[in-house]
């Protein structure tokens, strides 16, 4: 973790009524014949609104499959229309690099 004083004043919009996106990772029932690191993942992506990033993980907790992971971003509309995700929580079973 890095850690550096800002001065708050450089905001320049803040939002009250965020908006996050959760993907909710499980894996099919285990196989005997196929070692657990070669079993694919898939998702179930879902929109919170009106909470915040608590509960966004509370509910993002209490509603994993067992033995499932989930992801929990905060998105942003960019001026040029494109949807932008910052994770903020969770990891993604997906990524190579899980470092980051």
């Amino acid at each position: 973790m890095e850690v550096n004083p800002v001065d708050e004043r450089d905001v320049t919009i803040e939002d009250d009524h965020p908006v996050f996106r959760v993907y909710m990772w499980s894996q099919p029932f285990p196989n005997v014949h196929v070692p657990p690191e070669r079993v694919g993942w898939w998702n179930y992506a879902y929109e919170l609104k009106e909470c915040d990033v608590h509960q966004a993980i509370a509910w993002a907790q209490d509603n994993l499959a067992e033995g499932g992971r989930y992801t929990l971003y905060v998105c942003y509309r960019r001026e040029d229309g494109r949807l932008t995700a910052v994770r903020i929580a969770g990891t993604e079973p997906t990524r190579i690099d899980r470092s980051r």
